[in-house]
């Protein structure tokens, strides 16, 4: 894929083209933009992916065996390649629950590539209408999963919540066969008056999966939002996480945890901006780094002049197991407002050798020592996930670690 080969593709929607036309006079991000500084992104943009908006799979079939997770859910909404899959799609029976598979194609001048690329280029995506008082305990699972090799998917998801409600969804990025594969995603989730709204992030591609993945919450009073971005596995993930918080006495969680290892890069940003007053934010990233490993965390909290009583908390902690493994991590807070709470900061650093040796004193070996300490480490964010979602990550820590317990 190339810009060479964007300029010879022709769109019918033309809001499509337009973005593609943005897109192209934009220009691939590179490491000269501060935003990209650590990212090589052209390391994704030079791959042969293909290029195919039109492509339908109303007879894919999926091995369930390779998607245990999708076996155990309820509700799931599952796209297959890019395209929706109703066969393997079920979700709330609700009049309050509304759902719509499409492009959710708009206009679109955001000056920014990936997210004109996904306008341009997007394939298919949800759109969610969720009315007032909708209440519902069980997850409700949104499965991306990849069978076709060097492919570029785009997907856009629209999700609107109405007041009053208390929801939870799951996003799971998966490529049962290891197959190369790019996923560029954008989504939008607005958050009414007095909502309970939580959304965990499953990200476990493989070493030659790629992903750039845009979510953009608008919160409103009262609202609470939950999100757990957890990065299992994949050659380049880059999240990038913005809410606005524009309700009186709202609040967010923001939790993350990446687990890398071989050549593995992941770059997590996040911006939270605090536009009204009594608001609250709380922030904790966490990094497992092994071999090769390379990990970035670039988070900012904007407090408005306005916005008064804000208390915003952000926090960045690594784990090196290895002396090859790399961390670049910046939080940032500008704060506009004299009567606030806001701190920030950030560490890494390695496996004490006190630590292991306290624990061996007690009769435990070397291997099970690590491994005890890095679960600990994990276990502050784990906690936040449901108890599924967290027995998966906990596998894959030790399977990917090679470690046992």
């Amino acid at each position: 894929m190339s810009l060479e080969i964007l300029k010879n593709i022709q769109l019918k929607d033309k809001n499509q083209q337009q973005s593609l036309e943005n897109a192209i006079s934009i220009g691939s991000p590179s490491m000269k933009h501060e935003e990209w500084k650590y990212t090589y992104y052209n390391k994704i943009f030079q791959n042969p992916f293909e290029v195919n908006i039109d492509t339908k799979n109303e007879n894919q079939k999926i091995d369930a065996e390779l998607v245990p997770l999708l076996q155990e859910e309820k509700y799931k909404l599952v796209f297959v390649d890019g395209q929706f899959i109703a066969e393997l799609s079920y979700f709330p029976q609700s009049q309050k629950f509304s759902f719509w598979n499409n492009n959710n194609v708009t206009e679109s001048d955001s000056k920014d590539f990936l997210l004109e690329l996904n306008n341009a280029l997007v394939s298919d995506g949800v759109f969610v209408e969720i009315q007032d008082g909708f209440i519902e305990e069980e997850n409700i699972g949104i499965y991306y999963i990849a069978t076709k090799p060097n492919q570029i998917f785009n997907l856009k998801n629209k999700v609107k919540i109405g007041k009053n409600v208390q929801v939870k969804f799951s996003e799971y990025f998966i490529n049962p066969n290891n197959i190369s594969t790019y996923y560029n995603t954008v989504s939008q989730i607005d958050i009414d008056k007095n909502s309970i709204v939580v959304w965990d992030k499953i990200q476990d591609g493989g070493e030659l999966y790629y992903l750039t993945d845009n979510t953009f919450v608008k919160q409103e009073k009262s609202s609470v939002f939950t999100i757990n971005t957890i990065t299992v596995s994949g050659n380049i993930v880059r999240n990038n996480l913005v809410i606005d918080v524009n309700g009186e006495y709202a609040e967010n969680h923001m939790n993350g945890l990446y687990l890398l290892h071989g050549q593995a890069h992941c770059d997590n940003r996040t911006l939270v901006r605090h536009n009204e007053p009594n608001t609250n934010s709380n922030e904790l990233y966490k990094g497992i780094l092994a071999d090769h490993a390379t990990g970035v965390f670039n988070g900012k909290i904007i407090v408005d002049q306005k916005a008064q009583k804000t208390n915003a908390f952000q926090s960045n902690r690594n784990l090196l197991l290895s002396n090859d493994a790399n961390i670049y991590t910046k939080p940032q807070l500008e704060i506009f407002a004299d009567d606030v709470k806001c701190s920030h900061g950030a560490t890494s650093s390695q496996i004490e050798d006190s630590e292991l040796f306290y624990l061996q004193a007690r009769g435990i070996g070397k291997e099970m020592s690590r491994s005890l300490l890095t679960l600990a480490f994990a276990g502050e964010v784990l906690d936040k996930l449901s108890d599924r979602n967290k027995q998966f990550v906990e596998d894959k820590i030790f399977t990917t670690l090679g470690i046992n317990i």
